[in-house]
């Protein structure tokens, strides 16, 4: 039986634990992890600790700090709009060098409650708003795959003899019409990794995503997903996973979390996953299908700009 690879997952107090401490961060970061992910209690549904730190924050901090292990940054609609939550991505995976993705997930457990008619993004108080549900995160999920991919990474040819820095007619509006309305494109060009790995929490059937032709979900976690969460102080349950989320309490450390987990692949529990390289290329996912080629250019084609050649300047 194939062995399941082995990720942590870190509530908010694990967090402010593991970004203190330069001893943990470089056990983290040697450890032969598929990856981690960072604030998992904002959408596994349990209740919120007394302190966090927000995801996105940490992952920049880890980019930057460490150089091989891989994480997934955790984010809803609840509170952030889609394309908020895009740039946050991209930027993440350029710091990164492609070791982060993104765990979208319904609710946030630590976000504020929007309007009732609204309750979803509209709690940031910037007006607008829609349903808080699984549709809404979906389309979520499906505006930041849309909007990474809005200006690929090689439109940036720096061509010195035309003039042309981007090929900025390859850069296109996404024209999103579901639970967002979005033109787009985004502001920063694809991660030079290419496009994000978004993953999905469903804890139960119910929580399951919708589906549709465009499904950028491309792993699923928690008890009705592929890969399981397993509380710290068990033991890897029987089955064919492909991989294993080992998840601390609150009132557990991120100390005991390393301990076991160097434990379990000591012991041949779990199959190592090599440190460092690009998240998809450690879960070995395909690149995402780019966007369809008719979509709109946001931008006319660039024209040479050549600099006039200046006369010799003749001295008497």
């Amino acid at each position: 039986m194939t062995r399941p690879y082995l990720a942590l997952g870190l509530a908010g107090p694990h967090l402010i634990e593991l970004t203190a401490s330069r001893a943990l961060l470089a056990r983290w970061d040697a450890l032969p992890l598929a990856f981690s992910v960072l604030g998992i209690d904002r959408v596994d549904g349990s209740a919120p600790a007394a302190t966090t730190l927000a995801s996105s924050a940490v992952g920049a901090t880890l980019a930057g700090a460490t150089q091989r292990g891989r994480f997934f940054v955790t984010a809803t609609p609840q509170r952030d709009h889609p394309y908020n939550i895009a740039r946050r991505v991209a930027s993440l995976a350029h710091l990164s060098r492609g070791r982060s993705g993104l765990l979208i997930g319904v609710r946030d457990a630590y976000a504020p409650a929007g309007p009732k008619e609204a309750p979803a993004w509209g709690g940031a108080g910037l007006g607008g708003g829609t349903a808080l549900d699984a549709q809404t995160a979906f389309d979520a999920a499906r505006a930041v795959r849309a909007l990474e991919q809005s200006w690929p990474y090689d439109t940036i040819v720096g061509n010195r003899e035309k003039g042309v820095l981007v090929e900025a007619h390859r850069i296109v509006h996404v024209d999103l019409a579901n639970r967002f309305s979005i033109a787009g494109p985004l502001n920063a060009p694809e991660p030079a990794t290419g496009a994000s790995v978004i993953a999905w929490y469903a804890a139960t059937p119910a929580d399951r995503a919708p589906t549709a032709d465009d499904d950028p979900i491309e792993l699923v976690l928690g008890g009705a997903g592929t890969v399981p969460v397993l509380p710290l102080g068990q033991e890897p349950p029987p089955g064919p996973w492909p991989g294993l989320v080992l998840r601390a309490g609150l009132e557990q450390s991120v100390d005991a979390l390393l301990d076991t987990a160097e434990r379990w692949l000591a012991d041949g529990l779990v199959v190592p996953v090599a440190a460092g390289g690009s998240l998809r290329a450690a879960l070995r996912l395909p690149a995402p299908a780019p966007l369809a080629v008719t979509a709109r250019a946001a931008f006319p084609v660039p024209q040479p700009h050549v600099p006039p050649s200046h006369p010799a300047v003749r001295h008497p």
